[in-house]
Parts: C-alpha cells; structure tokens; sequence
C-alpha cells in the first residue's frame, strides 16, 4: 500500500457532519447515463454535465465508502469504454455515453491535445475500487488498458511529464486553463503515485514482473521531483518553463505521498501553519500567492477568480495534513474554519473576496477533505 500522511483527526461532530455534507452531495450529483449507468457528476446542479475522469477518482478515493460498489465498477467500465484507440483516457463521457477528450466546453475545447492527468486518475480510480472491495480480479481484467493508457502520457528524458511550450496544452486538470509549460509538477507527481500503485497492484496479485517494470518506471520520475523543489522558498513549482512559479496545490500534495522528504514536509507545513491570506481564506487555499497571477493562461481567467487566484478546497484536506506535521491543533481549527463556511453558506468549488463564489454543490470540496480527516 502506497504510505501517505495520516489522516487529521477531527471532532467527531465535524466528521459526522463532512460525512453528511459529502452523502448529500453524492446524492444529488448522481445520474443515470441513457444505458442505465449510475454517473456522478462533478455537482449537484449540472454545471458540468458529464462524468469527470479526475472527479470521480477523488470522490472514490474520499467518499467511496458512501458509494454503492457496484456503482463505482460500472462508472470506471462507462469511462473506460470511452478509451480512444491510441489509449488516451477521456477528461469526460456524457450521458448519452459520447466521451470528451480535451478540456473545455464540448464545442470549444480548450487545447488539441488531452490533459496530462487523466492516464494516471483512472489507475487511481481502480486502485481505490480496489481497495475498497478487495477485487483484484477487476484490476486484471483492466489492466492492460491502464498500461496502454499510462503510456500515452508525454515525458522528459529524465521521466517527468512534460509539456511542449511551442504546443501548450492543459496540465492537472484542476488547473486545465492554465499554460503550465516544460516539466510540469503535478501530473509528474500523479503519474509516480500511479506507476506505484500499478506496482503494488501486480504484487497483490502475484504478477511480479510486472510489478518490477512499474516499480522501474516510477524511479526516474521519483528522483527528477527534487527539480521542482525551491530551497528559498521551502515550496515546490508548478512548472520548468512557463508559469515557474510556486505552487501550492503540488507543495501540499508532494508533502501527503511523502515525495517531499520529513524536514521538507515540515518546511511546507510551518508554510501553510504562517500563510494567513497569501495561501488560505476561510480554510480554502489558493493556487499560488495573493496578489500573484498565472504567467500563462489557455483560457482568459479573470484575476482572484476560479484557476486564477480564488480560493478552493479541493487542497485543504492535503494543506491539514501537512499542517498536522508541524502542529495538529492548527490543522484542526483550519479544517473547522472550512466547515464552518459550509455550515453557514454551503460548499462551492472555489470562492473570492473580490468575486461571488463559483460552482455550488461541488462534490470534491468535501470528498477530498473527508478523505484527509478521521475522529
């Protein structure tokens, strides 16, 4: 089992209610697909109508024991019959069961080419499933179609994802309007947690060669990640070459799948322990620094608004457990603070002191923080 970060431990009255928070938000997410298959949308309200890729991996991977098995099954087959003929993972399939490649809304994507995440999301997804129900047989019966999957994704020499700045294209797909360009953190860091988890997979289920060749791939990319880190800062950056900036999503994230070493955890930890308003806001966190902006956009995105500059809580479960490092009384009243906003105003995808809040009933808002809490 790939080891992580404990999880924060909260009052049981903040557990109870995430819990009900994320049963409510499930519910009124979940949809029928025109075969019958049961889909859970990014929202309740259908802002985004479809069936994501990455959302229904965090749902799975922090909510899954509120999710029916045979749903969860059945929602990995809908997206994996999506699959194109070269192997790429689709970003999204509709209802109607027509799946979508490229991030945007259907008729003006955002790039021509996929995001660099959604390779690494569906091996997650299956390794959730996995793990939740002790199938492995669904894992072989998958499997190659993860490899075929996992090999469409484009790297460096030195194993990073990498991303051509002459041909840009959306990186982690939380950040799909952005220019992230050269090596690119995040989707490095997915695709090393994804090869890993391919690996202990076929450990478990007694196909050791195979495991070798995914513990092998995981290597190269394992000892490359240092490039990122910033030692004046104590933070990681999003990207090599355009938007070389701090990020503290990938900072966060580094630190919970211990690719970050125990002091660097700590460093980002005291970080986000001292931030105030240049990373946190009402327990939601930001990409990067107040007052500063993406270098690149795909796609205009107004300043202190969604991907650049509001405040989300897709990362505050990770930023707590970090936290927790350093000092666990401040990553419980963080996560308070969070569910306090909830209690009062409800659960958004991202919210703004300079612009109304965006995306109500967003589902990994809480999926992802109930995934990084226990009592």
């Amino acid at each position: 089992m790939l080891k992580q970060l404990p999880a924060v431990k909260v009052t049981p009255e903040d557990y109870e209610f995430l819990e009900a928070t994320c049963r409510e938000l499930l519910a009124g997410a979940r949809r029928e697909a025109a075969d019958g298959t049961a889909l859970y949308y990014p929202d309740t309200g259908g802002t985004y109508g479809a069936c994501w890729t990455r959302d229904f991996c965090y749902m799975v991977e922090g909510a899954g024991h509120l999710i029916p098995p045979d749903e969860i099954l059945g929602c990995i087959d809908y997206l994996l019959a999506g699959q194109r003929e070269d192997g790429t993972i689709p970003d999204r399939v509709r209802a109607d069961g027509v799946p979508i490649y490229y991030p945007g809304v259907d008729e003006a994507p955002i790039a021509t080419e996929p995001c660099t995440d959604n390779a690494q999301f569906m091996v997650k997804l299956v390794d959730a499933y996995v793990g939740l129900t002790g199938d492995i047989d669904a894992f072989l019966s998958r499997r190659e179609k993860l490899y075929y999957a996992m090999e469409q994704v484009p790297h460096s020499d030195d194993g990073l994802v990498y991303i051509d700045p002459n041909r840009p294209r959306s990186p982690y797909g939380f950040t799909d309007t952005i220019g992230k360009t050269g090596k690119v953190l995040f989707s490095s860091l997915l695709y090393w947690e994804a090869c890993r988890r391919l690996a202990q997979l076929c450990v478990d289920a007694e196909h050791h060669e195979e495991a070798h060749d995914w513990y092998e791939q995981a290597e190269p990319v394992l000892n490359s990640l240092p490039q990122f880190y910033d030692e004046e800062y104590g933070l990681y950056r999003a990207a090599s070459e355009d938007c070389n900036q701090l990020d503290f999503w990938g900072s966060a994230y580094a630190g919970v799948v211990r690719v970050a070493s125990k002091k660097q955890t700590r460093i980002i930890g005291e970080f986000f322990c001292e931030a105030g308003e240049v990373a946190i806001w009402r327990g939601h966190v930001r990409h990067l620094p107040a007052g500063e902006y993406w270098e690149r956009l795909l796609l205009h995105v107004e300043p202190d608004e969604y991907q650049n500059g509001a405040y989300w809580a897709t990362p505050s479960g990770w930023v707590a457990q970090v936290m927790a490092t350093v000092d666990q009384q401040a990553a419980r009243q963080f996560i308070s603070d969070l569910l306090e906003v909830w209690r009062t105003e409800g659960v958004y995808e991202c919210i703004s002191p300079y612009a109304p809040p965006r995306g109500p009933g967003y589902v990994v808002s809480a999926t992802n923080v109930l995934g990084a809490v226990c009592t």
